[in-house]
């Protein structure tokens, strides 16, 4: 796990898969109160890779006791990998038709909604384990045998995928060395953990499908440089856009869960994700109380920018970037509105012309009114989101901290 952005999308499909899966209303509670079962062959096929076996053995684990925390996140893993796995394989072949001959979005739609219907039954299964506050399972997640890079066979690039490559003090471990492959006990915090990524993984799916992609012609000429500078991405489907928001706010309860869970773990053996207190854990990132508090801080930013109690200062992160402004533009953008009151997306190279040849705040403002129409207002009460992202700037600036360790918490942490 070398880089976040090497390891993010690899780490975010085994620890998903990892953690279990389970789906519920968007805000609402299971009704259920757990039982004591196991299901530990499903557990060892599982263990061992055989994920079909797994599922099979899950199944009927549930059949015969449907309170079973444990057989609801193997269930819920092995339907995750099969979903990913479809998924995946429809867009890359919608993808390759768009560039050669056009979209075909009856195809697109019908992929969209079928990978959202197999999420929401993954997270009804999330919902169930985390119901239990004793479930866990454990499992080595580099010892996998899957194929990961669906290059036809498990490669080794596929082995190294899940492998730990540092250590505490930055160190790459040898090959062969144990620690690469530690085994994680995984428990509740771990559930919520996985029910807010794919919480957040489903309202990507529902904003993507809630858009009319443009003509390929009309974008691959404005890509080139030639034909039409603005392309208009087409709102097909506002109510899309209001679910994902739903989805997002969701994904932050569970975070908070998540985190609340975990300051609450009093063992410590093989930690995921460590609290302040736990010392056994196999990814070199170590946290402290300070990480947490930002970690609560972040949520909270982010859950009053979806309800619109807060909007984001432009002023504040004009100044992120790397040009400083001596005249930053004003006002706020209200991401409420942005969910509530979706409009068409407008790519558009002139905009970003203007703002390279006359980077004043005149031309900023005006770009910003063009592109967010009412989503852009002269006043809100400010969020503090960017005066964290600042800090981390600072930080990472002044080198008490690289932007890879910065990123891999961002993404360990939801």
């Amino acid at each position: 796990m070398r880089t976040a952005w090497k390891r993010g999308m690899g780490w975010s499909l085994l620890v998903l898969c990892s953690a279990g899966c389970t789906t519920g209303t968007l805000r609402g509670e299971v009704d259920i109160v757990p039982s004591r079962a196991q299901a530990p062959e499903a557990l060892a096929a599982l263990q061992a890779s055989r994920f079909e076996e797994a599922e099979r053995l899950a199944l009927q684990a549930l059949a015969a006791e449907d309170r079973n925390a444990q057989a609801h996140l193997v269930a819920g893993l092995t339907r995750y990998k099969r979903a990913m796995h479809q998924l995946v394989s429809d867009l890359i072949g919608v993808g390759a038709a768009y560039f050669a001959q056009g979209l075909n979005q009856q195809y697109l739609d019908f992929t969209l909604a079928q990978a959202e219907a197999e999420l929401l039954a993954v997270d009804q299964h999330l919902a169930l384990a985390a119901r239990d506050p004793d479930v866990a399972l454990e499992l080595c997640l580099a010892c996998w045998e899957v194929d990961w890079n669906r290059s036809g066979e498990v490669d080794e690039r596929d082995r190294r995928l899940g492998e730990v490559e540092l250590d505490a003090q930055g160190q790459e471990l040898p090959d062969g060395d144990p620690r690469r492959r530690p085994t994680f006990r995984f428990d509740v915090g771990d559930a919520h953990w996985a029910r807010a990524m794919l919480a957040f993984q489903r309202a990507l799916l529902q904003v993507v499908s809630a858009y009319q992609a443009p003509e390929r012609a009309a974008l691959m000429g404005s890509l080139e440089g030639r034909g039409q500078a603005r392309v208009v991405v087409k709102l097909r489907d506002p109510a899309a856009v209001l679910r994902a928001r739903e989805l997002v706010l969701l994904g932050l309860a569970e975070a908070e869960r998540c985190r609340l869970a975990y300051l609450a773990e009093r063992d410590d053996d093989r930690e995921w994700v460590p609290n302040p207190r736990q010392r056994s854990y196999a990814l070199p990132l170590p946290v402290d109380e300070a990480l947490y508090q930002t970690w609560a801080g972040v949520l909270g930013d982010l859950t009053r920018l979806l309800e619109g109690e807060e909007g984001l200062g432009v002023t504040d992160v004009a100044q992120l970037g790397d040009h400083v402004w001596r005249d930053p533009p004003r006002g706020y953008v209200n991401v409420r509105r942005m969910f509530e009151a979706p409009g068409d997306v407008v790519l558009d190279a002139g905009n970003l012309e203007r703002l390279d040849r006359d980077q004043t705040r005149e031309t900023a403002e005006a770009v910003l009114r063009d592109v967010l129409g009412d989503k852009y207002v002269p006043e809100m009460k400010a969020s503090p989101l960017p005066s964290r992202l600042a800090r981390m700037k600072t930080e990472v600036e002044r080198g008490e901290e690289s932007l890879e360790k910065k990123l891999r918490y961002l993404f360990w942490l939801n």
